[in-house]
């Protein structure tokens, strides 16, 4: 089998590889700002569901937390009087693997927030800085900053979670590799996921190209 007709095959998922990682990307950033947000505040009702949420999905596999998902988000919906059923399998693995980064990225940012001493925002109100301009131009970017290294491990590991949605019958890259593999009877099963790899691979290589042009940038206009 040809080089290029195993990347082509491959490449067939790629789309939904894509729209899966950015998309869930998206959707566990949204969700972890507010779980941190949670987890900061005095209140002990709200503290305590965001710790009890951080530490029940981060127990969960994300191969379980996709099939929990898939099966339960329907069950969640109908009791409200909404059938998903038929909706695109995309909302599914979105969902599962949203939900299942969300209690990382909220960690990264609560643990980053924390980093920062504390005593800067005083400093900032004795010479008449408001609380909220002291978050905006000493508080946060410094929390970005020191949260960008743990983003970009969790980002990189969702790109290999990716592969997980086979589960749930996604065509995604690792499942086109899985059924190129299969219609070839496992003859070409090594250079295909070896291809495989490598596809992935580049995609770590630009998530960290990206990060460094975004961390320098970021430190050039902060500064």
């Amino acid at each position: 089998m040809s080089l290029g007709k195993t990347i082509t095959y491959i490449c067939k998922g790629l789309p939904t590889t894509l729209i899966l990682l950015i998309a869930s990307f998206f959707v566990a950033c949204l969700v972890g700002l507010g779980l941190a947000w949670l987890y900061l505040r005095r209140n002990p009702i709200p503290s305590g569901f965001a710790r009890l949420y951080l530490g029940l999905v981060r127990g969960t596999p994300p191969l379980l937390m996709l099939l929990i998902a898939y099966y339960g988000l329907p069950l969640l919906f109908q009791r409200f009087g909404v059938d998903i059923n038929n909706w695109a399998k995309m909302f599914f693995g979105i969902s599962g693997l949203g939900i299942g980064w969300s209690a990382y990225l909220a960690e990264a940012f609560r643990s980053a927030y924390l980093s920062v001493d504390q005593g800067q925002v005083e400093a900032a109100l004795a010479v008449g800085m408001d609380e909220k301009s002291a978050f905006r131009r000493i508080i946060m970017p410094q929390t970005v900053l020191i949260a960008l290294p743990n983003i970009e491990n969790l980002l990189i590991g969702l790109v290999k979670a990716t592969s997980l949605v086979y589960v749930i019958g996604m065509v995604d890259m690792y499942n086109a590799a899985a059924d190129l593999s299969n219609q070839n009877e496992g003859v070409y099963q090594l250079s295909i996921f070896v291809i495989l790899a490598f596809i992935y691979w580049l995609i770590v290589l630009l998530i960290e190209w990206g990060f460094r042009r975004f961390r320098r940038h970021y430190i050039y206009v902060t500064v």
